[in-house]
């Protein structure tokens, strides 16, 4: 198995991470990519802790299954409106798609791992955060993740 150096090994679990470390190799290409846009939002926010990291690990395969399964439905919706949302079986049965379901669950694991960076009101209280910048991180985050696609 290979390894990789990782830049942020000697550096105390709370401290604030001043650069984007690198990511892990069992990433995919889109979930490296999303690793580096977050980690630098997280970083100019002063937020992105070495102990952070496995939530940002979580946070990044979310958002790229996220993709995947949104990309998926709106291909299947392109053929047949309605198609990706409900899946057909021989026996005429019906049910909701893999990728709703693919969708809704990678929505839910996003929305938990942004609580950790303070990211709702309610964890930002909790985490004694400045109330002033916290949106309009949430925003930046959001914005640059649809821009990324």
């Amino acid at each position: 198995m290979k390894t990789i150096k990782n830049n942020v090994k000697s550096l105390p679990k709370n401290q604030l991470l001043k650069k984007v470390p690198a990511s892990p190799a069992y990433l995919d290409t889109v979930s490296k990519r999303h690793w580096r846009l977050i980690a630098q939002i997280l970083i100019d926010a002063d937020v992105l802790k070495k102990i952070h990291l496995t939530g940002l690990e979580i946070l990044v395969d979310a958002k790229s299954q996220f993709e995947f399964a949104v990309k998926a439905i709106n291909s299947a919706n392109k053929k047949k409106q309605g198609t990706g949302y409900v899946q057909s079986f021989s026996t005429g049965a019906k049910n909701i798609s893999v990728e709703l379901t693919l969708k809704r669950d990678a929505t839910k694991t996003m929305l938990q791992c942004l609580k950790q960076f303070g990211l709702d009101p309610k964890s930002e209280k909790e985490l004694n955060l400045e109330p002033s910048n916290q949106l309009d991180l949430f925003g930046d985050v959001m914005n640059k993740l649809t821009a990324s696609k």
